[in-house]
């Protein structure tokens, strides 16, 4: 998710919407926008004689001993299959990858039957998915396979005081086998195939799947992170999205050198990627191979129905780099990708707008094999958007995001929103970076506010705009859904709607994120038990319509 930057105007005036033109400057037939457990662990260690352990080799143990969360599924029947899966899994050190690459590519059939469809609206998985024409309707399984601390503060809160503030900091600390060990712990609890199963429930039909490069393997004697373990855990995702009838967009999340410098690229801190600098040319370069290798594992038998759409990488921060040299890069890793897939074969290609604003990418690329852009749209990272009364928060999206939506579907081509959420505060224990506070209460102004004259300590909580309600300004109610009222709750329902609606404007979108630790307002599971996200999206309440914008959401009556 973007931490600093977002792509909005800061206009706060009704538009009205209209269907852009039809026309597509990527040549895409049919493209019309439309109105839109930790797993029981074996404890039992028969010890022979009085064996002294050291730590290390208390992890290595442990890690050895983790079942994977589909393990207590395999069938005796299916047990030397499972043997060949796993006998060559590497733990306890920083293997290479080719093994495990392999191992991926012998396993990555996915069974697809005519049979598995995820709901009414939505084809089945083996046929092909209209983008375009009906909206994609998904959410991140974030948090997961690339580690991000305000989403599972629990992963971290033990090593922050030894100055851990992302994955590479928590991996180096640990070391390999402890590293290991510790991560293969969340992975296997954090998502199971019930995950899966209730996002089908809710009437879903895509999640989105981020990826660190690291794993991939073939890392450098400097990047400390976990190889290749991430792998089983990807493709698993993958069959049971398969199971349930979900379709899956597989991201680059990560990028060697960090191509943002936030701390869900992997590491914190400077930018070593197309910085024009010859270390950042060359983890350019090693970008494109990783993603190469990715959609090489994508390939398997069924991965096209379940894998149909690919993010080449996450927000690199282009709004910091050169322009000419990140389009050129943009160009070449395309190129790349239809190499590997052939032309008119192969997932959808998605890139991110680099918070440039959607406008900057009109007549980017035409009439390219099936490409498209995204874009990641938050109120809260802009300290007049977070200031905004709530009923201009509701209206923001119809009047604002819907239209230029609509009109990069005509002028760029395919469209989508990538992440958003419920959030219109920045209150969530480190969203914006471990140690890091809020300028929900003033307690962070970020170089951007400061350059345009925010002050020191001026909060963007604005209490005279909803009624001086007691505790509104404090991030600590704000963490806690007991504080939420009634009118609250209503206002985060139609805000919520009215994102869904306008995005729906262009291919659709996916919420960020499936579930979190301790912040309601960015988890969709808590949103749906707590009532301000439906419990079937495709029949929710109207969002812009009620506010008498001409928007159509898509759901009933679209079989």
């Amino acid at each position: 998710m973007p931490r600093e930057m977002v792509e909005a105007s800061h206009e706060d005036h009704p538009t009205k919407l209209t269907n852009p033109s039809s026309s597509n400057t990527h040549n895409n037939n049919n493209l019309l926008p439309q109105h839109r457990p930790f797993v029981a662990r074996n404890r039992k260690l028969i010890l022979a004689g009085t064996v002294i352990l050291t730590l290390s080799t208390v992890s290595a143990l442990i890690a050895l001993l983790v079942k994977k969360p589909w393990d207590h599924n395999s069938s005796s029947s299916s047990s030397s299959s499972s043997s060949e899966d796993h006998r060559d899994t590497p733990h306890g050190e920083y293997a290479n990858s080719t093994k495990s690459l392999e191992k991926f590519s012998r396993r990555s059939s996915v069974p697809v039957s005519s049979s598995i469809r995820c709901n009414a609206y939505t084809p089945p998985l083996d046929q092909p998915f209209l983008y375009g024409q009906q909206p994609i309707r998904g959410v991140n399984l974030g948090g997961w396979l690339v580690l991000e601390p305000f989403i599972t503060p629990s992963v971290f809160e033990p090593y922050i005081d030894q100055g851990v503030v992302d994955e590479y900091t928590l991996s180096k600390l640990l070391g390999p086998e402890e590293a290991r060990a510790h991560l293969e712990k969340h992975y296997a609890s954090w998502v199971t195939e019930d995950t899966f199963k209730r996002l089908r429930d809710l009437g879903l039909n895509h999640v989105r799947i981020p990826l660190g490069f690291w794993a991939l393997g073939e890392l450098k004697d400097d990047e400390p992170y976990v190889p290749d373990l991430s792998l089983d855990y990807l493709l698993q995702g993958l069959k049971w999205a398969a199971r349930y009838g979900l379709r899956v967009m597989v991201e680059l999340h990560g990028a060697p050198g960090s191509q943002n410098g936030w701390n869900h690229s992997g590491r914190a801190g400077a930018i070593r990627w197309l910085d024009g600098t010859e270390e950042g040319e060359i983890n350019g370069q090693r970008t494109i191979e990783y993603m190469k290798k990715l959609l090489k594992l994508l390939q398997g038998p069924g991965m096209e129905h379940v894998s149909p759409i690919f993010g080449i990488l996450n927000e690199p921060a282009i709004f910091m780099l050169e322009r000419e040299r990140t389009d050129k890069w943009y160009k070449q890793a395309f190129a790349e990708m239809r190499s590997v897939t052939g032309a008119g074969k192969g997932p959808w290609g998605v890139l991110h707008d680099g918070f440039l604003g959607l406008s900057e990418w009109e007549g980017f690329m035409p009439n390219s094999d099936r490409l498209a852009l995204d874009v990641h749209q938050y109120l809260i990272f802009d300290y007049n958007l977070i200031r905004l009364s709530r009923k201009r928060q509701v209206r923001f999206p119809c009047d604002v995001w819907s239209q230029s939506i609509q009109q990069s579907t005509a002028k760029f081509g395919p469209t989508l929103v990538g992440e958003f959420s419920s959030a219109t505060n920045d209150c969530a224990t480190w969203l914006n970076g471990i140690g890091v506070g809020s300028r929900w209460d003033g307690t962070f102004i970020s170089d951007e506010d400061k350059a345009a004259g925010v002050g020191p300590d001026e909060a963007a909580c604005q209490p005279a705009k909803n009624g001086h309600i007691e505790g509104f300004c404090s991030c600590q109610q704000q963490n806690r859904v007991g504080y939420y009222t009634p009118e609250y709750r209503k206002f985060l329902s139609d805000f919520t709607q009215t994102q869904m609606d306008a995005f729906e404007q262009g291919m659709g979108w996916f919420y960020w994120n499936f579930k979190t630790e301790t912040n309601a307002l960015w988890s969709y599971f808590d949103g749906v038990e707590q009532g301000w996200i439906p419990k079937d999206v495709n029949n929710r309440p109207d969002g812009c319509t009620s506010l008498n914008h001409p928007i159509r959401p898509q759901g009933a009556g679209d079989e």
